[in-house]
């Protein structure tokens, strides 16, 4: 994949992400064996079980979405040779979700990073304010 080609496929996710079309993005751009690290450390491997994360979130969880906007990104090549391309995203997210039963109003940044393989995504972190109640 050339970083044109990348380029391409990040313009569509992130058109995607915005409009709230997460699923189609990643069915269309992340790798079977997808490896997927919360901001709480949780580690997720294989689409399917990280399909049924995403559902769970969208369907238990997230009570209203009012905004995700893009406010970076930066691409480089890879240094380990198992991955072609490291990209870096900053996306500002304001959301309501249901979290052990109370309501919660988010607004905060979320730094992604992803490893890129064969023009797919093949591990990826989210770091971002993790909730908890006590």
């Amino acid at each position: 994949m050339t970083l044109e080609e990348l380029q391409e496929k990040l313009a569509d996710i992130n058109q995607l992400v915005a409009n709230l079309q997460t699923a189609a993005a990643f069915e269309k751009y992340y790798a079977d064996s997808i490896v997927m690290t919360e901001g709480d450390g949780t580690v997720t491997t294989g689409k399917n079980a990280c399909r049924q994360g995403r559902e769970f979130f969208f369907r238990e969880m997230l009570i209203e979405f009012r905004e995700s906007k893009l406010l970076s990104q930066n691409i480089a090549v890879a240094a380990e040779k198992e991955y072609d391309f490291v990209v870096v995203s900053n996306w500002y997210n304001d959301f309501t979700i249901k979290l052990d039963g109370q309501i919660i109003a988010n607004k905060s940044n979320q730094l992604s990073i992803g490893f890129w393989k064969d023009g797919l995504v093949v591990k990826e972190s989210y770091n971002y304010p993790v909730m908890s109640l006590v």
